[in-house]
């Protein structure tokens, strides 16, 4: 019997079973890994993004600022409008806080999923490995 390679091979059913059990764990274990560097960047992108927006809405309030002063505008009416201004950006800021420690926090939380999975999904393949070998030493006691 030949492979796609045309060499020779011998390898029982069990056999060709557990190589094809073990490059499907690996593909599990690689695709998750993929998966949760995706997340992290699409996390980390975010986040960035949002701080900016929040850091080019400050600047906008201190030109207004700036500008209100140079226009010698009534520092109560500045004050007033600052301060309308400033309300939404400070509940703004602190949401992004919130969003990004309940994020890190959810990252961590997949992180050590990842890690379980990849534990549990190794204990499988020695399980099954250790299987295949009882299995294939009956099958051969069997024969003889």
């Amino acid at each position: 019997m030949t492979d796609k390679k045309g060499k020779e091979t011998n390898e029982t059913p069990m056999e060709a079973f557990n190589e094809a059990s073990q490059a499907l764990a690996e593909s599990l274990s690689a695709t998750q890994e993929r998966n949760l560097k995706y997340a992290q960047s699409v996390f980390e992108s975010t986040m960035a993004l949002l701080r900016d927006h929040a850091e080019s809405a400050r600047s906008m309030l201190k030109q207004w600022e700036q500008q209100a002063e140079k226009q010698h505008v009534d520092p109560k009416v500045a004050e007033s409008y600052m301060s309308l201004f400033q309300a939404p950006l400070t509940a703004y800021q602190q949401t992004l806080e919130v969003v990004e420690t309940a994020s890190h926090q959810s990252m961590e939380s997949f992180k050590k999923a990842a890690e379980s999975f990849e534990k549990a999904l190794q204990q499988g393949r020695e399980q099954l490995e250790e299987t295949a070998r009882k299995a294939q030493r009956t099958f051969t006691e069997t024969e003889k």
